[in-house]
C-alpha cells in the first residue's frame, strides 16, 4: 500500500511543481530506464544495458542538451521532486475513518480506511 501512496504522491509532485519541459525530460528518462530494467536479469545487467544503450545520450540530443546538461537537469528535477515530496507527507494529516466507513460498508477487522489532508 506505501508504495501505491508513494506513486500517487510523486504523480502529483509531477504534475504540480514541474515545469512541462521538466516533466516531459523527467518522464522521458523514467520510461526509458524502467523499459531497460524489465528487460535487466540482474543491476549489473541492467548497467551494461544502460551503457550498450546509451538512452540517457539519445534523450539529451532529443532536447538539444549535451548528456552533461541533461545530468544536471536530471539532478536538479530530483532535489525539486525530494524537496517538495517531503514537505508534502511533512504537512499531510491522516485521519482514521475506520470506525465510520466500516460500519456502513463491510466488517473486515483487519481493513482500515484513512482521509488524507494536503496529499
Amino acid at each position: 500500500m506505501e508504495s501505491y501512496i508513494e506513486a500517487k504522491l510523486l504523480n502529483k509532485v509531477i504534475s504540480r511543481f514541474l515545469s512541462n519541459e521538466e516533466q516531459l525530460l523527467y518522464e522521458k528518462v523514467i520510461n526509458i530506464e524502467n523499459m531497460i530494467s524489465e528487460k535487466a536479469l540482474t543491476p549489473e545487467h541492467f548497467i551494461d544495458l544502460i551503457r550498450a544503450e546509451s538512452p540517457h545520450k539519445h534523450v539529451a540530443e532529443a532536447f538539444n542538451l549535451s548528456l552533461h546538461e541533461l545530468l544536471e537537469v536530471l539532478k536538479e528535477i530530483e532535489i525539486k521532486i525530494e524537496k517538495r515530496t517531503k514537505m508534502i507527507k511533512a504537512e499531510a494529516r491522516w485521519l482514521d475513518c475506520t470506525n465510520v466507513v466500516s460500519t456502513a460498508f463491510e466488517k473486515d477487522e483487519h481493513r482500515k480506511y484513512f482521509y488524507t489532508e494536503g496529499l
